[in-house]
């Protein structure tokens, strides 16, 4: 059962109000990302604050609104972010993201989205809402962020590897490249489950991909893993 709280090095997520807790794919997510020249950021979904939070840490810069639209989560990653180092750069906002007008467009938008499709959903309705698309397909969240991106902007998220068909086919309609992809295995030499991607609205960029395990054995990190979140898992 997963802890009521999660300490990183710089910060500590508390977790017991969320239905999404920290896990692998959202710090993957976090610490894949490139935030340089970043100076605004939005995280859809924001959940706990985590992705807000690892943005934070890695751009000392930037200004990042979050999003969430259950009350009891979006309340908890306020109070992360209070009690983080980095109050005064991150806004938590309680709204759903599809009604969303914010004043200004974004260098980077953030994602860890709903992505399970076609599965069993489950009896708990704020669970339900955290991991399957009901509210928020995967259509809707690229046309989203193409809305909230400034005109280079890009988009990053982590999501199945068997939806990239998917993801691809609704890239240009929406005014985005495939700029970066890394397949994910949880395990090494067993198959990708997850891809890491970054779209871009520079549509002259070369696609740049990566392959990469998480675990060598069971509780045996991949030095890889291990180098990339370095900076934010204690013990690393």
């Amino acid at each position: 059962m997963p802890n009521d709280y999660f300490q990183f090095k710089q910060f500590t997520i508390r977790q017991d109000r969320c239905a999404l807790k920290v896990g692998t794919d959202g710090m993957l997510l976090g610490a894949w990302t490139r935030y340089a020249n970043a100076l605004r950021i939005l995280d859809i979904g924001t959940g706990t604050g985590v992705l807000a939070l690892i943005a934070a840490q890695r751009n000392n810069r930037a200004v990042i609104d979050a999003v969430e639209i259950d009350r009891e989560a979006m309340e908890q990653a306020r109070e992360n972010v209070a009690a983080s180092p980095w109050p005064d750069r991150i806004r938590v906002h309680w709204a759903d993201v599809r009604n969303w007008k914010p004043a200004e467009g974004y260098d980077l938008v953030l994602c860890n989205p709903p992505f399970f499709k076609g599965h069993l959903t489950s009896h708990d309705p704020r669970t339900a809402l955290a991991k399957h698309e009901h509210a928020l397909s995967l259509g809707q969240l690229v046309r989203e962020a193409d809305r909230f991106c400034n005109p280079h902007g890009r988009l990053c998220m982590i999501m199945p590897l068997d939806r990239l068909p998917e993801l691809k086919s609704l890239t240009g309609a929406n005014g985005f490249v495939l700029s970066r992809e890394c397949l994910v295995s949880y395990r090494a030499n067993k198959r990708p489950k997850r891809v890491l991607v970054e779209l871009s609205h520079t549509f002259d960029l070369e696609l740049m991909t990566a392959e990469m395990a998480v675990e060598r054995e069971p509780g045996e990190y991949t030095l890889e893993y291990k180098a990339l979140l370095r900076d934010l898992k204690l013990r690393f």
